[in-house]
């Protein structure tokens, strides 16, 4: 699989940028016809900024992808993905309380508009979500069609700029990923294993791989793609099954003295580990795993097991046995390449407090649970 590498200058840019809207802060960003916009996370809504003159005086639009609309107003019939809504009248907290789907706070009669893609609608969305942040924005559009009276309105007070082919770059190129390093890792359910590190191009997720005895050495091996659940994983959490399949896959792979897990760093299904406990939040509220995503302003499962199959290269393992019940990993896995020449289930008893995320994710995301 050939992945494109973005340039370290973009790089540096793309996390400038991103590092200011993580800390509520303001970036501008410029569309492919050079109309721009000043963007903030609407999660930080509520935080005080120091007044920057033009900025203060221009009314703000809310940004919302189609999956938190459909929670927000249920009966949407656009497909465009994404929507605006003035915010000129909403109060920071009200703001903050939409970005996580309190339906009750939008107005009555509310001037929701459905936008195309590449908008500056859509983009102020695809920044703050890149940046792993709720995916709402807060968007101040600039009046002025000339690129350097843009940039007169940004570069005294150090707002970063992000162009249209910045965000193109980071929504469409996958970073790459090369072997740092391996070393024994005996654990207590699998004492003949070791761990391979990966080092990202990007210079963030840490994926690693968990090789269990002969795992790189027999022709079709047992591999498990096991996204990071820290509740689970670490704390043994009963909201999820994810703890217990780990173990219970490196057990298997024990007995049969070869198999591969890769574990990726993809936590909450790829939303981050703080939107994980929003969710678990809504959860506590009455709203399913799904439908929380959904409040929040994500897709059901954000993830994409294009990492997971530049592992597998890597490590030269083309063919194998994939223990999963999700039919969405078989079908991503082959459709980049990798021969699955079996599928075998993973499915465990249930408790009390993950039978309904258990149920869910048979119904709605067709997981192959018996």
């Amino acid at each position: 699989m050939q992945l494109t590498i973005i340039p370290k200058n973009i790089v540096g840019k793309i996390d400038t940028a991103l590092s200011a809207l993580r800390r509520g802060s303001m970036v501008m960003i410029r569309d492919q016809n050079q109309r721009a916009g000043f963007i903030r996370a609407a999660e930080f809504a509520d935080y005080e900024l120091p007044e920057i003159p033009h900025i203060s005086q221009i009314s703000p639009t809310l940004c919302f992808t189609r999956q938190q609309v459909k929670f927000l107003r249920p009966h949407t019939s656009s497909n465009k993905p994404v929507f605006s809504l003035p915010a000129n009248t909403l109060t920071g907290e009200q703001i903050v309380g939409l970005s996580i789907g309190e339906s009750k706070l939008l107005p009555q009669n509310s001037g929701l508009l459905s936008e195309h893609e590449n908008s500056l609608v859509d983009l102020a969305v695809k920044v703050v979500k890149f940046a792993k942040l709720l995916p709402s924005a807060l968007l101040y559009r600039v009046s002025h069609a000339d690129i350097y009276q843009q940039d007169r309105l940004s570069s005294p007070y150090q707002i970063p700029v992000l162009e249209f082919s910045d965000i193109a770059s980071f929504s469409s190129i996958q970073p790459s990923l090369s072997i740092s390093i391996e070393a024994d890792l005996p654990l207590k359910q699998a004492p003949e294993s070791k761990i391979i590190m990966f080092r990202n191009s990007n210079g963030k997720e840490e994926h690693f791989a968990i090789v269990v005895g002969e795992g790189l050495s027999v022709k079709e091996p047992l591999v498990r793609l096991h996204s990071q659940c820290l509740t689970g994983d670490v704390f043994g959490s009963l909201k999820c099954d994810c703890g217990e399949q780990l173990q219970t896959a490196l057990s298997l792979m024990s007995n049969e003295g070869a198999g591969v897990v890769l574990y990726l760093a993809q936590e909450g299904r790829d939303i981050g580990l703080l939107n994980k406990i929003r969710a678990y939040a809504l959860q506590d509220a009455g709203l399913d795993t799904i439908e929380a995503n959904h409040s929040l302003g994500f897709d059901t499962d954000e993830r994409s097991f294009s990492t997971a199959v530049e592992m597998l290269d890597l490590l030269e393992l083309s063919h194998i046995k994939l223990l999963t019940n999700n039919p969405d990993k078989v079908k991503q896995l082959s459709e980049l390449g990798i021969t699955i020449t079996q599928r075998l289930p993973l499915v465990l008893p249930t408790n009390p407090h993950n039978e309904n995320y258990i149920k869910v994710k048979k119904e709605k995301t067709g997981h192959l649970i018996s």
